[in-house]
């Protein structure tokens, strides 16, 4: 399933049970921020302006600020939607019987399905720009923290730590997230695509005897 696809796919659940003002209004936040992710992907933060994402989104100017007055609002609301993107923060599969999972196969799910992702770019670019920008950074914070929060406990439901220490889970799953952040960097820095693919297996071969997969109660 290509991201267009997945798209579509989070497009429809989310407007399950709404009503029909409700779920139009929805679609087109949906669309919106689509757009953006886009423009983000393609121009970078500081060119994405509410008239490139009127553009890509064909949309009017008015039907745009009737949902995001401004461009605060614009990213705010795309960086709550791509952390809600089931792509970030479902994509481990640790639902199965231990005997039958990798933890290798998983984090390399993460890098390709999520972080190798024109979306993860996007959320990269709102990131950066937080930095230095503090009425983003105090609106976007609360999100941030209840996702790492929940993609936490998720991990540890998950995984368990070969050392038998629970913190070690949360600090190898955060160190795996610096890494490929820092891999998404790392591709300026080079046109040699298997370059980073082997940067990406020494690290899984190096931290996987670390973090093992949990036998869940209810496998």
């Amino acid at each position: 399933m290509d991201s267009a696809d997945r798209t579509n796919d989070r497009v429809h659940q989310s407007t399950d049970g709404l009503g029909r003002q409700e779920a139009k209004s929805a679609l087109a936040r949906e669309k919106i921020c689509r757009a953006v992710t886009e423009c983000l992907v393609e121009l970078g933060y500081a060119d994405t302006s509410i008239n490139r994402v009127v553009e890509r989104a064909d949309l009017s100017k008015g039907a745009l600020q009737h949902h995001f007055p401004c461009k605060e609002d614009l990213m705010a609301a795309t960086a709550a939607w791509l952390l809600g993107n089931a792509t970030f923060l479902h994509i481990r599969n640790t639902r199965g019987p231990r005997a039958q999972r990798s933890t290798a196969r998983e984090l390399r799910r993460i890098w390709e399905r999520g972080a190798n992702t024109d979306e993860f770019r996007a959320l990269l670019e709102i990131l950066v720009k937080m930095r230095t920008d503090a009425k983003l950074r105090d609106r976007l914070s609360p999100a941030l923290r209840a996702w790492h929060d929940q993609s936490a406990a998720l991990t540890r439901e998950g995984y368990r730590a070969a050392s038998g220490q629970d913190e070690d889970v949360d600090l190898l799953m955060a160190m795996n997230g610096c890494l490929i952040r820092g891999l998404v960097i790392q591709q300026q820095y080079t046109d040699d695509p298997k370059f980073i693919a082997r940067i990406l297996e020494r690290w899984i071969e190096m931290v996987s005897p670390l973090l093992l997969p949990r036998e869940k109660p209810d496998s």
